[in-house]
């Protein structure tokens, strides 16, 4: 291991209401790709409900971030930034996302429905794109990032939509564990390819806390494996309440996930010589270039 000059350090720029954002806008743009998924698009009460409870979670979610950054107008700022910005395409694709569900409320049109899972997709998307374009923090700055953001949010998506129906007095919640089943299992073996990722030893020692029991049972356990056996149940005696506390659980152990990778494996990477050497040596690229 090289000798560093500065150690690592956990980044200060994004605290809790950041993670807030990640999760809140990641299960509100899920919850609209599943029900348009199962309802083929088409008219259904679960879409109808997806309308109403996706862009509210999305919007609570950007409110989240608007408060931690701490001066709102800044945002006018970041949406002229869609060129370069994965910020500013997230932005974008929420407004989208929220105007087309909202449209379609009002003027119900398949295309609406379409244009608003396409704009969630991409919202998702670019907030994995945001971690992992994020060079200097190891444990971000993966190729796996937009995707193990995506996998979440339909986990998450799907969750929302478990707990919401039962307490909504909709019945019927057809193949809703069923897939929601597979997107539990789908999203087990997504965070465990991250933390089993051929990253340097930054990486390695940023998500070594992941490992602790606590998180474990949190994230795994308590996260992925019951839901599945309550899942299991609701699909046998077709029982909402099975699904609904499945919902709760799904929910709770991707916001402790997410909030463990902001929080506590977000570390800026070490100073040692290699890296100022390379850092010196395309500085000198650039400049004779």
């Amino acid at each position: 291991m090289d000798a560093e000059l500065l150690p690592a350090a956990r980044q200060s720029l994004w605290g809790r209401l950041a993670a807030a954002n990640f999760f809140l806008g990641g299960a509100g743009a899920g919850t609209y790709v599943v029900a348009a998924a199962l309802s083929g698009f088409g008219l259904s009460t679960l879409l109808r409900v997806a309308s109403v409870l996706g862009p509210g979670l999305v919007l609570a979610g950007f409110l989240c971030v608007a408060a931690e950054a701490g001066r709102p107008p800044r945002g006018l700022f970041v949406l002229r930034k869609i060129g370069t910005s994965w910020m500013s395409r997230e932005l974008w694709a929420g407004g989208a996302f929220v105007l087309a569900a909202a449209t379609d409320l009002v003027r119900p049109h398949r295309g609406w429905r379409i244009a608003g899972t396409l704009a969630a997709l991409l919202l998702v998307l670019a907030q994995g794109a945001i971690l992992s374009r994020a060079k200097g923090v190891a444990a971000w700055n993966v190729s796996l990032m937009p995707s193990l953001f995506l996998v979440s949010a339909l986990a998450s998506g799907a969750g929302v939509l478990a707990l919401a129906l039962p307490l909504l007095g909709v019945a019927g919640v057809g193949e809703l564990p069923r897939v929601m089943a597979g997107l539990v299992v789908l999203s087990a073996l997504v965070w465990a390819g991250y933390l089993a990722w051929p990253g340097d030893f930054a990486f390695r020692r940023a998500t070594a806390s992941f490992m602790v029991p606590s998180m474990v049972v949190g994230v795994f356990v308590a996260g992925h494996v019951i839901p599945l056996a309550l899942l299991g149940l609701a699909i046998e005696a077709r029982v909402s309440l099975w699904s609904a506390l499945a919902g709760v659980l799904v929910l709770l152990g991707q916001l402790q996930a997410k909030a463990w990778l902001i929080l506590r494996a977000g570390e800026l990477r070490p100073i040692t010589i290699p890296s100022l050497r390379l850092r010196r040596s395309r500085e000198q690229a650039w400049r004779e270039g």
